[in-house]
């Protein structure tokens, strides 16, 4: 089963660090470079110089950005502008955002999980790349810290955690409330009371989680517990956990998003020879000039029994659907993958890994704009996938390929972090 244990949050000041909503970030690896400095220019004490610091003239061995990260944090514990939480509490939070014409609030929690391999009671949803897993891990060893939190699903029969959640949201304000660069109302309430942990923990007991964003930062832990095993003095340390934020992917507020695919430097690719070969599958559809939106609605439609896809070229966009469809059908980001980004374009997974040939976009705008600017050759655009398909695709043990999913809003860096020492028990 998987164990949850509540913990002393070191939390940001605000009477001297300045408000929250200047101090937070989204997760490290979506801050572009331009984002980053406009957020090194919003506070001294902003958490982007922990989690994706610049590099410096002369960085090397010692000094690098990760010594820096390490040597900000005990500056900032000195100083008071990071502090631990008086007892170990769990930190409820929500997060409400609109997307199209319609308002969600998403409910979720922060609390440490044990550390355990993958296939049990954690699971990850789609690979990885090993860059990432590198960089992380020079961090935490250098930080001793999870400065942000694994973002993980659960499957919630009758709303109990939802519910709960939802009833402590009311009877306490919230200790942090903030409107964040997006519009994103962000709330946080800091729960000690006992009866309230001692619940979610019981109704975690049986679950399965699964990890919606964070799968590098996952992996980090398990390799940091390995490095730190020659420490071990008890059978509950600090390095055997996790800092995670948990949310049901049944509550009405979880929105999962697509994510496209551009494609870019095949010196091979010629767009009349690749639609010819996707002829003998799929039934190919020139649509002429229409709108972004309406190209999403329109691969959208039947797309419950169907595989159906966008594209756009130099040439304009179209709409690929399976002629033969599988009863239930497959899962859409694996026929894009498997057959037609490896079979047809021959771009490999081993390519993928490296980031040749193959990138990735949230905004389905910024791939028109890139191929039509040149910049890409094609791009592609998904159905997002429901979270009654990733649920059995995940617990028959099988991950999905990278950036199959997004979670939208994302979960802000800054707002709960874990120092894995005793302090935080």
């Amino acid at each position: 089963m998987p164990t949850l244990k509540p913990f002393r949050a070191m939390r940001y000041n605000p009477e001297i660090a300045g408000d929250y909503s200047e101090l937070v970030a989204p997760p490290y690896d979506i801050i572009y470079d331009e984002w980053r400095e406009r957020l090194y220019d919003r506070n001294p004490y902003n958490i982007i110089r922990l989690i994706k610091a610049k590099d410096e003239p002369g960085d090397g061995e010692n000094p690098n950005k990760y010594k820096r990260a390490s040597d900000y944090i005990e500056s900032w514990i000195e100083k008071g502008v990071l502090r631990y939480e008086d007892k170990p509490s769990i930190y409820v939070r929500s997060d409400t955002y609109t997307l199209g014409n319609e308002t969600k609030t998403r409910y979720g929690f922060i609390a440490l999980l044990r550390i355990e391999q993958f296939g049990n009671n954690v699971h990850p949803h789609e690979r990885t790349l090993s860059g990432p897993k590198v960089d992380r891990l020079n961090l935490v060893k250098a930080t001793r810290t999870n400065l942000s939190q694994i973002f993980s699903i659960f499957k919630d029969p009758g709303d109990t955690v939802y519910r709960l959640l939802l009833n402590k949201t009311t009877e306490l304000p919230p200790e942090i409330e903030f409107e964040d660069e997006q519009g994103i109302i962000r709330r946080m309430w800091v729960v000690n009371d006992e009866d309230f942990i001692a619940g979610i923990k019981g109704r975690l007991r049986d679950r399965d989680i699964i990890i919606a964003d964070g799968h590098h930062r996952y992996e980090t832990a398990l390799a940091y517990k390995e490095l730190m095993e020659k420490n071990r003095t008890s059978d509950d340390e600090p390095f055997d956990y996790v800092s995670m934020y948990f949310s049901s992917a049944d509550a009405p507020g979880m929105t999962i998003l697509p994510t496209h695919r551009k494609v870019l430097g095949l010196e091979s690719f010629d767009e009349d020879t690749f639609f010819r070969k996707l002829d003998d599958r799929y039934k190919i559809e020139p649509v002429g000039k229409i709108s972004v939106d309406d190209l999403l609605n329109r691969i959208h439609i039947d797309s419950e029994k169907n595989n159906i896809f966008g594209f756009c070229t130099a040439s304009g966009l179209r709409i690929a659907r399976i002629k033969n469809p599988e009863v239930p059908k497959q899962l859409d980001v694996d026929i894009l993958h498997n057959d037609i980004i490896e079979k047809r374009l021959g771009i490999t997974r081993e390519d993928i890994a490296a980031g040749r040939y193959l990138h990735f976009s949230k905004s389905p705008e910024h791939c028109i704009d890139d191929v039509s600017a040149g910049k890409d050759q094609m791009g592609i655009f998904l159905n997002a996938i429901r979270s009654e398909e990733l649920f059995r695709r995940v617990l028959d043990g099988d991950r999905m390929p990278q950036k199959s999913t997004y979670f939208y809003p994302k979960t802000l860096s800054g707002l709960a972090m874990y120092k894995i020492d005793r302090r935080s028990f």
